[in-house]
């Protein structure tokens, strides 16, 4: 449990860092940058979710990032590739999987806090058996929870678009005062993410349409 711990505060450091580093580096950027991600964040905050291919694709890049980065250290020993490497391996792997199947993204996304919540409480000697449980059952969950799993993904990516464009927005008119303090900018992520998920989840991976002809036909009709 202690090593969860210290993983999970690891991780929440890395985080800081990686969003300081973002919100320095866009506001910097020409305008396009900023106001780009204004835009393109408030499209997937608001309508992402209803687009299967495409949120399976880069929520199944970010668990497999995130996966490589849970399981370093096995994996790496097991595949002999740097963390960097194995992070982009995985991303690139799991992301197409999604994309191609996107099914599996739910699944995906279930299992892997389903396999670090069962390797945290489990026994050490106990640890193999208890991720494969904990990843199985996770990822039934994510199944029965697809609809939501995917207004989370797609509202939490398009919440962190439109909070990094703002702060590069704002630095560009001389208040740089929200770049420089990245837990500002993901406590406005967080919220704004909270709000996408409650406006996105009613229509959320919900399949597409049949075509007028192919409803016909699959009605008995004539096409």
């Amino acid at each position: 449990m202690s090593a969860f711990l210290a993983d999970l505060a690891g991780a929440v450091e890395a985080t800081m860092g990686w969003t300081a580093t973002l919100s320095a580096e866009v506001a910097r950027a020409p305008w396009p940058v900023p106001a780009g991600l204004l835009a393109l964040g408030l499209v997937e905050l608001l309508a992402g979710a209803r687009l299967r291919r495409p949120v399976a694709a880069v929520g199944g890049a970010a668990v497999g990032a995130l996966a490589a980065a849970s399981f370093r250290e096995p994996l790496g020993h097991l595949v002999g590739l740097s963390p960097q490497a194995l992070g982009g391996v995985a991303a690139a792997l799991l992301g197409g999987a999604c994309g191609a199947f996107p099914p599996v993204f739910p699944f995906a996304a279930g299992a892997l806090p389903g396999a670090l919540a069962a390797a945290a409480l489990a026994p050490e000697s106990q640890g193999p058996v208890a991720r494969a449980v904990g990843a199985l059952v996770g990822g039934v969950a994510g199944l029965l929870l697809a609809r939501l799993v995917a207004a989370s993904v797609a509202a939490a990516l398009g919440a962190l678009a439109v909070s990094l464009g703002l702060a590069g927005a704002l630095a560009r008119a001389g208040i740089g005062g929200f770049s420089r303090h990245p837990a500002a900018v993901l406590a406005a992520a967080a919220v704004l993410a909270v709000v996408g998920i409650a406006f996105q989840l009613p229509d959320a991976w919900r399949a597409a349409a049949p075509r007028a002809g192919e409803a016909r036909e699959a009605a008995g009709g004539e096409p």
